[in-house]
């Protein structure tokens, strides 16, 4: 699907693309969840540069956390932590609980993997997320932040 919907559409990222943003960044989310470089290459150059900020009426997500997502997947930690302090301004400015905390979440992990000097930091994120993810009953995202605290043994 994201061979057809994303690598093989004609134009993708030239000024003649009309994708929507909605459409663009669940494609972006599933190349990310299924490791398709390519495809979040090329969709990471498309949303980078725009005004995108958020996306989706029942679906609603901020662009910035699935940009630090494909980020991360192509191997540039810069980019992506860059990506995620743009996504956790916005949806903090929204009040957005449930995408500050999974943004924190990826940030945490991206700390972790990539910046082992800012563990504390990282440390922090986890523990801000587990009190919300408890909170909000995000089951799943919860198991996650708690195995990142166990694996630390912190």
């Amino acid at each position: 699907m994201l061979e057809r919907l994303v690598v093989a559409r004609p134009g993708i990222g030239s000024a003649e693309d009309e994708t929507g943003a909605w459409e663009a960044i669940t494609s972006l989310e599933a190349a990310v969840l299924v490791g398709h470089r390519q495809a979040a290459e090329l969709l990471l150059r498309r949303l980078a540069g725009s005004s995108i900020r958020t996306s989706g009426l029942w679906h609603t997500t901020c662009a910035g956390r699935h940009l630090g997502a494909a980020a991360v997947l192509l191997g540039r930690p810069d980019e992506a932590r860059s990506h995620y302090q743009e996504a956790l301004k916005v949806a903090s400015e929204m009040r957005f609980r449930p995408e500050v905390a999974l943004t924190r979440l990826q940030l945490a992990e991206l700390l972790l993997e990539h910046y082992l000097k800012e563990r504390d930091e990282a440390l922090e994120h986890l523990d801000f997320d587990i009190a919300e993810f408890r909170d909000m009953k995000m089951q799943l995202s919860l198991e996650c932040a708690l195995r990142h605290k166990e694996i630390l043994k912190a």
